[in-house]
Order: C-alpha cells, then structure tokens, then sequence
C-alpha cells in the first residue's frame, strides 16, 4: 500500500514538472525562441569559425553536458532528466532545445547543394504527392544494447583504437567527436551523482533517501561501466533515450527491449536476494509512469501531433538464436502498463504463430478490457522480410519497433522513416486538371482514351513508378549533405560497425543502411482499377471517358453507377482477380525500387502505413474511381478502403497475404476491429496466430462496440479508461475531437472470426 501511495505520488510529481517544462516559446511554430545554451555555442561558433561540423557538434556536445542541471525526483530512483527538451521533445531538433543548434545552423546545406531539387522536393510535399525531408531527424533508436553489454567505457577504448587507424581527417574527426560524446554521457551521468550527493546533505526523508543514495552510488558506474543490477539496466535505456536526444539533437524514441536485455540482471539480482518480484515490480512501474506524465491525456486530440510521446518499449519476440523471448520481466511489464492505465510508453509486442499461450493471454487481457494501447509485431512476417532485405537472420531477429511502426535492426542500423508516397493523390492527377502539380515537376499521363485496361494499368502504374524513383533520386543525391549538416557521432559510436568503419552514421557507417517508404493508400488504387476494368473492360457498362466524367462531378446524378461500383470486387474480398491485381501493383512497386540508392548507399524499403494523413489527405481530395466522394479518408495501411469493407476479418487477412509481404522490410499495417463482448482471450489467441501466417508486419488491435463508441461520446464520464489506437497513436476515446471520433466510429468492426 505504502510502495502504490509513493508512485501515485510520483505521477502527481512528474506531471506536475513536465506541465511547467512545456513553454509555448519552445514549440516549433515559434521562429523567435532560442534556448539560453544556444548563446554559447554560438559564441564559440564565432571565436572559431570554419569549424568542420563535427567539431561543432563535439562542442554541441559538451556545453550542453556542462552546463545543465539535474533533474531529481522525489518519488523516483532514475537520474535522466537533464531539463533541456520540453516535455513532449524526444530530441527532434525542430522543438527549440540545444540540442537541435547544430541542424539548425546547417540544415540550409540541403538547400544549397541543389536548389531547383529542393525547392521541387518542398512542392511535393506541400502537394501531398511524395513528402519528407531528405532525412528524417526523428525516429532514431538508440543502440541499447552495446552500451548493456558493454558500457560506454568499453566503447571509448574501441574508439581511441580506432583513432589510430584513421585514414583521413574526416575518419579522425568522426572519432574524436564520438569519444568526445561518450566523455560528455560520462559527465552528465556524473553531475546526477553530485547532484544526488548534494540533496542527502539537506536532510531527505524515506523514501527519498533511499533513492538518493542509489543514485549516488550508480551514477558514477553506469552507464560508463556496463550495468551491475536490473535497476542500473533499466536506468540506462532511460538515460540513453534522454541523453541521446539531448545531445545528438534527433528524435530518440525507443527504449529497446527490456526484457531481452536486462534477463541476465535481473535473473542474476533475484538469484542473489538482491532484489524481489515485488521490488523489481516497484521499479517497473516507476520507470514506465517516467513516459506517460508528460502531457495531459484529457486534452483534445486536435492538430496533427497531439498526444504523440515518441516513446515506446519492445517486449516478446525471439532472441538471435531464435529462441522466444519472454520472461518474468516481460510480464511485469505488462503488468504494470495495464495496472497503471498507462498509454505511453507505446509498447510494441513481438509475437508469432509459435509464442506461448501465457503471453497471448496478458497481451490479450489489456486489450479485452477496453485498451487499445499496445501494438502487436509479427515475428513470423518481419524476420523473414528483413532477411530478404539483405540483413543476416541473427541480426534481423534482434529487431525492435520506434516511433510508429517503424522497423529497426537494433545496434546494426537506423532507418529513416519520414517519406510517405500518396498512391491516390497521383490517381488523382491521372484524372483531374491539376496545373499545379507542374510547380512540383509532377507529370503523370492521364486515363482518358486508354483503349484497354492493360493500357489504364500502364498508365497508372508508370505515373506511380515515376513519382517514387524519380523522389528517391533525389533524396539519394541530395540527402548526402547530411554529414556536413549534423553528423551523429554518439550515436554511431554504439552502433555496429560505425568504428570499424570509421564512419559516421549519416555518411553510410552503419552495417546496413535503408531507407523506407511509406505506400499510402494502396486499397483506393486497387479497389478503382477493379472498378475500371469491370465497367469499361468486361462488362462495357460505360465507356472510360463516361465513367471518368461521373467520377469528376463527384458522383452527382451518378448514384446507381456508384452503388454498382460498391458492389464490384474489391481488395479485401479475397476473389483471386482482386488478389491477383493486388498483387501486381505489390510486386512491380517494389521490382521498380531495388537498385534505388539511397543517401548513405543503402536501399529503400516499402511498407504500408500513414499516420494522420490519411484523414487529412483524404478530405483534400477529390472523388476517385473506387467510390470514394470528394473529402471521404483514405485507406490506412494494408486495410480495405472504407468504402470498400472486407465481409469478413479473414477475407481481409487473406487479400493481404496474397500480396507476399516478406517484400516489406519497411513494416505493413493492419487496423483491426473485433467485436466487444464476443471476444475471449483464447479466441483473440487462435487468430493472432492465424494472422500470422499471413505475414502481416503489425497489427492494431481492437475489442470494441459501436455501441459503446457512441455511448463515450454522448456520456465522457463513464468511457474514461477506453483507450483507442488512432494510427500511429493512442489516446483515451474522449480526448479525441468530434471529426476523429466520427473517423474511429466510422471503421469497420468485424464479426468475431471464423
């Protein structure tokens, strides 16, 4: 009772600070606002200009280690809050913290390395037609697991090693600036030693002391030395995900997989009588509460990144000789999420066809009881994917999910993930005057004579296929710069192969190198193809141009045509011509993406998914072939189209392992709705693991009643704890504004599964 008191009030704590942490000055829609650090490094900037950016991003480096303050909690025995970043930042350096002056300083280099690309770069993405940056800045996970098993000692010794091999002075430079990066995590864990210290003198009372002198002591140990204890594990993924996106100035989201990498120490702890179950409990739940205090759950869900925390956690899976993972600390983690009502971190859980029926169940327990906080990761189509991607079997089962959804060979590699490709909206050029797309250098053929399908497809696909080379092209090109922008020498310097290599991240150091690409859309593309082909191919009900016509008067005076078009088949319906044509467009996408090279001279991956775009896109749009009318939302991920829904979860399973998804390395996505109170968690249980055949990357899992959903909007009170995943995120059903809630209520919730 004493222990539940203190870490209630420890969340009364946290939330308290990071509500006070969050200026509005520090927000990225403010140009004016600059951290106080940010005057010093531009001082020194100016004492010693010509500086390459590693040495600035070194300097970047250590003022910010000298000059922050520790941020100590009461309640709480982790040392990782170094007070720099508002409280929603994981590091992205467009939140106004120190951390980002480096890429702010540079990030007109990609500009100027080619101006007309740039600007044509902006177009595209402000057309919604191929969107990102260059580079994408956030969705970095740090790689834990060097620094568990080795400590950042370790690490700085295979650094000053490599020093004597350097070639050249950019080889050195990146050497210096990473050992220079490991001196400056040492300090800042440091300083909360002293800071700890310093507290003990003023007379702290239990069970404030006690977590004091923890901090005292570990401090000055880990994360330098490898951890010595399961709480010393758990304080260093804190500390890395914090120092990291302090420091490095990128969006640090992950904080790995805990029950994979702390095992040995916590198995070692409870084997010794150093710690409990129910101290190591204690400690679980007082680390997860550190990511879920950061913002107000009740407030609306409004613009495009409320409630979005960036922090999330690994649990389940297998280990890299394939043996499942999955322990006691895998359950007090899933313990403690659910007990706590925790929607952050996110908690991505690895499964397969073959993982034990205790876990299932706790998984399945959460989402039964109305929370849709936790995300499902399928071992059995992401291993085999990432394999067919190049990366070595026991690298690839070491994979941890970030961010999203986003798929990363933990310790090998960081993917870019910021590039989405809007298959409907070059549909929709295909059909529709758009003069403005020649701003962005956006040609794509319009459908109108085509004489077969086989030339609409030609057509259709070649504008598509273009678009995507002709995008990655240009990041390949252009995306080069990043190095001289803001390398990432921390970062890579616990990252496999960076030192061997003697290579910064950014510059292509890492064992491997993708980048992924984000297909948005895919059903609505199919789904109008079908109906082409059928009305104006095979039953000649109207001629293209007929049909087209109706489709650019928002289907007005055309309502039996668009009911017909309802009832044509349709990606998700499992026919073979559905799935056949599916599978066509699948396969020549991701044909005509191998051989592509990238900024760091890796590949581009694909994957199905899109965050909030899909209803902000679709209500942009006009109407489309596939039934679609002007401003109706697009498909999300590899989902039927709203328009368009599945008769059945397992139609729509199947469709989408027709397509072969080993060739999405990049993740693909599922949103699924079961039906509340027909489900059990033995049956949840049977079909997780017949979805996992179908080799589908993730899988968003509901148990709800649109009974229930229309009942928590007309009564908030009673529907407090009804968790939704909306895409990318979760959030409490009553927080959601009233156009999100109509989006969530108008989803397709399935029958219970055959």
């Amino acid at each position: 009772m004493e222990a539940m008191t203190s870490i209630e009030a420890l969340r009364d704590e946290l939330a308290d600070y990071y509500r006070r942490l969050l200026p509005d000055a520090q927000l990225p829609a403010n140009p004016a606002y600059r951290h106080p650090f940010e005057s010093l490094m531009d001082a020194c900037d100016a004492a010693h200009p010509g500086l390459s950016a590693y040495r600035l991003k070194a300097m970047q480096y250590e003022i910010i280690a000298d000059n922050f303050r520790p941020v100590l909690f009461n309640n709480s025995p982790f040392y990782y809050e170094m007070g720099t970043k508002p409280a929603q930042c994981d590091g992205n350096p467009w939140w106004k913290h120190p951390g980002g002056w480096l890429q702010r300083r540079n990030n007109h280099l990609f500009r100027d390395v080619n101006p007309t690309d740039y600007f044509l770069s902006r177009e595209r993405s402000a057309q919604r037609i191929f969107t990102g940056a260059y580079v994408d800045v956030d969705h970095h996970c740090f790689p834990m697991a060097a620094v568990i098993e080795n400590g950042l000692e370790t690490i700085y010794r295979q650094a000053a090693e490599a020093r004597g091999r350097c070639a050249s002075p950019e080889e050195s430079e990146f050497i210096d600036c990473a050992m220079r990066g490991l001196l400056a995590v040492k300090k800042i864990a440091d300083k909360f030693a002293d800071a700890a210290e310093e507290r003990l003198k003023t007379g702290a009372e239990e069970p404030q002391r006690r977590f004091l002198r923890r901090i005292a002591d570990s401090a000055r140990e880990a994360p330098w030395r490898k951890p010595a204890t399961f709480y010393e594990g758990l304080n260093t993924l804190l500390l890395l995900r914090e120092a990291g996106g302090s420091l490095e100035g990128v969006g640090t989201t992950s904080l790995g997989r805990p029950d994979r990498l702390l095992a040995d120490l916590y198995r070692r702890d409870i084997e010794s009588g150093r710690l409990t179950p129910a101290e190591a409990y204690d400690l679980v739940c007082r680390f997860l509460l550190t990511g879920d205090c950061r913002y107000d759950k009740s407030k609306p869900v409004e613009t495009y990144s409320d409630h979005e925390m960036e922090i999330s956690f690994t649990l389940g899976g297998c280990d890299e000789r394939g043996h499942e993972v999955c322990n006691d600390i895998t359950f007090l983690f899933l313990k403690a999420h659910h007990e706590l009502k925790l929607i952050f971190p996110k908690p991505f859980c690895r499964f397969g066809a073959a993982s034990s029926a205790r876990y299932l169940e706790a998984i399945n327990a959460d989402i039964l009881s109305g929370r849709s906080a936790l995300v499902l990761v399928n071992d059995d189509g992401l291993i085999p994917a990432l394999i067919r991607a190049g990366k070595q079997p026991e690298d690839a089962r070491r994979y941890v999910c970030t961010g999203c959804w986003d798929v990363v060979v933990e310790g090998c590699e960081n993917a870019p993930t910021g590039h989405y490709i809007n298959l409907p909206r070059i549909l929709e050029i295909s059909i529709y005057d758009c003069p403005e797309t020649a701003r962005a250098g956006i040609v794509c053929e319009k459908l109108d004579g085509a004489g077969t399908f086989e030339e609409v497809y030609r057509r259709l696909s070649g504008s598509m296929l273009a678009v995507i080379r002709q995008g990655c092209a240009m990041i390949g090109r252009n995306g080069k710069v990043w190095t001289q922008v803001a390398p990432e020498p921390l970062f890579s310097a616990c990252m496999s192969d960076c030192l061997k290599t003697r290579r910064d991240y950014t510059a292509g150091g890492g064992r491997y190198n993708p980048h992924q690409l984000g297909l948005v859309g895919f059903a609505n593309v199919i789904n109008a193809l079908l109906a082409i082909r059928a009305l104006c191919f095979e039953i000649k009900r109207l001629s293209l141009d007929e049909f087209l016509a109706a489709v650019r008067a928002n289907w007005k005076g055309h309502a039996r045509l668009r009911a017909e078009v309802l009832t044509l088949p349709h990606f998700g319906d499992n026919r073979p011509e559905s799935d056949a044509l599916a599978r066509r467009l699948h396969q020549d996408i991701y044909k005509q993406t191998r051989g592509l090279v990238n900024e760091r001279g890796g590949a581009f991956e694909i994957g199905y998914w899109v965050y909030r775009e899909f209803r902000y896109w679709g209500e942009k749009m006009r109407a489309t072939p596939d039934g679609r009318r002007d401003g109706d939302v697009l498909a999300h991920g590899i989902n039927p189209a709203r328009e368009h829904p599945a008769a059945s979860i397992s139609a729509a399973i199947n469709s989408a392992a027709g397509l072969d998804l080993t060739a999405c390395a990049a993740n693909s996505v599922a949103n699924v709705l079961l039906p509340a109170g027909e489900m059990t968690a033995a049956t949840l249980g049977q079909f997780e693991r017949a979805a996992a055949a179908s080799k589908i990357g993730l899988l968003q899992l509901h148990c709800v009643s649109k009974k229930d959903l229309l009942d928590a909007r007309a009564h908030p009170e009673m529907h407090q704890d009804l968790v939704v995943r909306v895409c990318g995120f979760s959030a409490k059903f009553i927080a959601l504004s009233p156009e999100w809630q109509d989006e969530f209520i108008g989803r397709t919730i399935y029958s219970q599964p055959a």
